[in-house]
Order: structure tokens, then sequence, then C-alpha cells
């Protein structure tokens, strides 16, 4: 009797999340998802259940795949060199793909919401993790005399949040790299600045 066929999970959501990327999650149907992965209806089913449940792998794919810029930025020892250089990965991961991709999470939450409560769910759970990541270093930033006291963390890094993800969009809007860098450092510097205490030459 013939073995059943082993099929790659990684690559099989790969195919997926590449399908998903260019036509959305309505504009994929299960032959579509069957096709490009190679795998047959029953097989699909019995390992993901729905389109549903295979988006949702593509999304735990994409948020592991995004951990890694954030763990490259916090090769700085400032905290918030490490905020910035989470704003120069993005830009330069945005640039690395000719499409202009902007953010898999971030697309797919508006063309969801509020019409699939559980996906969007997940997806604002990741959009969460990342305002956290930098309210952490800006209060990581106070505690070592970087940043004024009185800085609002909160407030401050829900801003420097939107600033990631309008990078995003704006490297999707075919933006030159030239504007798109000039853009992060400069709207960085205006949320910042402000706030940075002033050292005092000795």
């Amino acid at each position: 009797m013939a073995r059943p066929v082993k099929h790659d999970r990684v690559k099989i959501l790969e195919a997926a999340s590449k399908l998903f990327w260019e036509r959305g999650y309505r504009g994929v149907s299960i032959s579509d998802l069957v096709k490009e992965t190679g795998m047959l209806a029953g097989s699909f089913y019995s390992s993901f259940g729905s389109k549903e449940g295979i988006f949702i792998e593509c999304i735990h794919r994409y948020a592991a795949q995004n951990a890694e810029i954030y763990k490259a930025a916090q090769k700085a020892k400032s905290p918030l060199e490490q905020i910035e250089n989470l704003m120069r990965n993005l830009v330069a991961e945005s640039l690395k793909h000719d499409d202009r991709r902007a953010c898999f999470i971030m697309n797919s939450l508006l063309e969801l919401a509020p019409q699939h409560p559980k996906i969007s769910e997940i997806l604002r759970h990741y959009l969460g993790l990342s305002e956290t990541w930098i309210e952490q270093r800006l209060d990581k930033a106070k505690e070592t005399g970087e940043l004024d006291p009185k800085t609002n963390s909160k407030d401050l890094a829900a801003c420097l949040f939107g600033i990631t993800y309008s990078l995003r969009l704006k490297a999707r809007a075919k933006e030159s790299p030239k504007r798109l860098r000039h853009y992060q450092k400069t709207v960085f510097a205006a949320l910042v600045d402000p706030w940075r205490i002033k050292k005092v030459a000795q």
C-alpha cells in the first residue's frame, strides 16, 4: 500500500502566505490554496481545518519572522537607539521586496476587522506586543537618564508605533529609499528629542 505523501509545513505556509499577501484573505479560496500548496483537499482539511485555520498559522509564522527584526534592534546599548534601529530595520525590510508588501498583520487587520473577530483579536495581540516593546524601551531610557522622567512612555510609544507602520505604508506607496529614510529620521527626532535630557558639557 502506498504511503501518504508527507508535506513540508514550512513550505506550505510560505506558499499560502504569498498568496494571502498578493490577494488578501477574501481573494483566496480553498481551491487556490490547494493548487498553490500542492496539497490534496483532504490533506489540507486534515492539516488546517479551514481557510481561517491556515491563515492564522500564516499570521503566527509572520509574527515569528518579524520578531527577528526586533531582536536585531536590541543590539544597540541605548534604549532609544534600539527603537531607532527598529525603524531603520523596518525601512530596510520594506525596501527588500520589489513589490513593497508593507506589513502582513496591518494589511490583514485593515481588510478583516471587524467582520472576523477571531482573526482580528490575534492580529491586535501582535500589534500590542510591538507597541509594548517600544514602551518598555522608553521606560528604560527614563531609568538610564536618556529621557525626562516626566515623559509619558505609553503616549510616546503609541506615536512611535504609528510611525513604524506609516513607514511600511510609505514604502508600499513606492516612496524613494532616500525620502523614506529621511522621513524616519526626521519624525523620530521630532517625537523624541523634546523629551531627551540634554547632557551638560564638563
